[in-house]
């Protein structure tokens, strides 16, 4: 049974029991540290507790690569993928297992396979897609509206999970609401909102426009089953 728990802005964790999969762990306070922007919800859980076989970072931002929380981590038993440009910020976090995963890269591990997809950022970043056992689902990570997204729609998708915030190179709910209605998943989780003050957006502004949307708690594990009924 597939489980996912949203971790804070675009931060999950994906189980299947054998297999942990994790997306822009922000597990710190970093960016208060380094740009005085406090968290508005704390840590889910410590760095030290992360047990994933796989940690993806989407790009080379703070929120995404966390430097205080990545040395803390458990990393001789974990596959680090990162865009090429965020190699070095990893290495120097102390990751010894990394591999490059820019756009058009595909992983496999257990039932899980992950394939790197287009994102248009202020820096090099990517999208992922994840497909496990006849579910697709896509993580946005941070990206401004970009028609090339467009062509996702290719993936059939099943769940979106998509950034609404539209500050620092995301689109905007807007965007987020245009751009869902042209992949057409059966169910899109609006996401990177509630952590900043500076940099964040009301869910229900994009949940409420379509049929397909549905707001995760933060920090609550759910079966992706249950997320795709819309419970």
């Amino acid at each position: 049974m597939l489980k996912i728990r949203w971790i804070g802005q675009s931060g999950y964790v994906l189980s299947d029991g054998k297999t942990e999969i994790c997306i822009d762990p922000y597990l710190s306070n970093v960016v208060d540290r380094i740009a005085k922007r406090g968290r508005m919800v704390k840590p889910p859980f410590s760095p030290e507790e992360l047990k994933s076989d796989v940690v993806i970072c989407t790009h080379n931002h703070l929120d995404h690569i966390d430097i205080d929380a990545i040395p803390l981590m458990k990393k001789e038993n974990m596959l680090f993928l990162a865009p090429d440009d965020a190699k070095n910020t990893l290495l120097e976090c102390g990751v010894v297992n990394y591999k490059s995963f820019d756009e058009g890269t595909t992983v496999k591990i257990g039932d899980f396979e992950l394939k790197a997809v287009f994102a248009d950022h202020t820096v090099p970043a990517i999208g992922v897609i994840v497909k496990h056992n006849g579910i697709t689902m896509y993580f946005s990570g941070d990206t401004k509206y970009n028609d090339k997204l467009e062509e996702l729609k290719k993936y059939n998708i099943d769940i979106m999970f998509i950034c609404i915030n539209g500050k620092l190179g995301n689109m905007n709910v807007n965007d987020a609401i245009k751009l869902t209605k042209i992949i057409n998943p059966k169910v899109s989780v609006p996401t990177h909102y509630g952590m900043f003050e500076s940099n964040t957006e009301d869910p229900k502004i994009y949940t409420l426009k379509l049929d397909c949307g549905f707001e995760m708690k933060y920090g609550t594990e759910y079966d992706v089953s249950e997320v795709m009924k819309g419970v």
